[in-house]
């Protein structure tokens, strides 16, 4: 278990369940298993759909993240303010620069043999991503990690 408390007087917020190795190796090998499986990767609308949604649900509780962030950081309230508008932003930017990330064509006919011949490249997920923050920015950090692993649908 891991007591979490206020930054200001050190007194118990919460008490959470952390993991042991093999908690933490069970859940890199389901991942691994879920990337593994191309047929069920998320398309780039889902994951559009799920970036959106997610900036609205922390939008919706951005000052109690706000505060969270305060009592346990012992950030003043404005930056930690700051903090929670920007990881928010962080998220639209992720779902929004799904709009660009493709492909590019690549010149052909610049050899007899591949006269009237076209090519292009396709973006993929390259594997897992693990995601550890830091404490003085805790959500802005972890959401420049999350949100655009799952913007390229890498399990995270």
């Amino acid at each position: 278990m891991l007591t979490v408390v206020q930054a200001y007087d050190r007194a118990p917020i919460e008490e959470i369940t952390t993991d042991d190795a093999a908690a933490l190796e069970a859940k890199l090998a389901a991942a691994d298993k879920v990337f593994r499986d191309r047929g069920n990767w998320l398309k780039t609308h889902e994951r559009i759909t799920i970036l959106r949604k997610l900036a609205e649900l922390l939008s919706a509780k951005r000052d109690h993240f706000a505060r969270q962030i305060a009592r346990e950081g012992g950030k003043p309230l404005t930056d930690a303010i700051i903090e929670t508008t920007r990881a928010i932003d962080g998220i639209h930017n992720a779902a929004d620069e799904l709009r660009n990330f493709g492909g590019r064509e690549i010149p052909m006919g610049l050899t007899p043999a591949a006269v009237n011949r076209w090519a292009f490249t396709t973006k993929e997920p390259i594997g897992i991503v693990a995601a550890i923050s830091a404490f003085n920015h805790p959500l802005n950090l972890i959401v420049h990690q999350v949100a655009p692993a799952i913007a390229v649908g890498c399990p995270v």
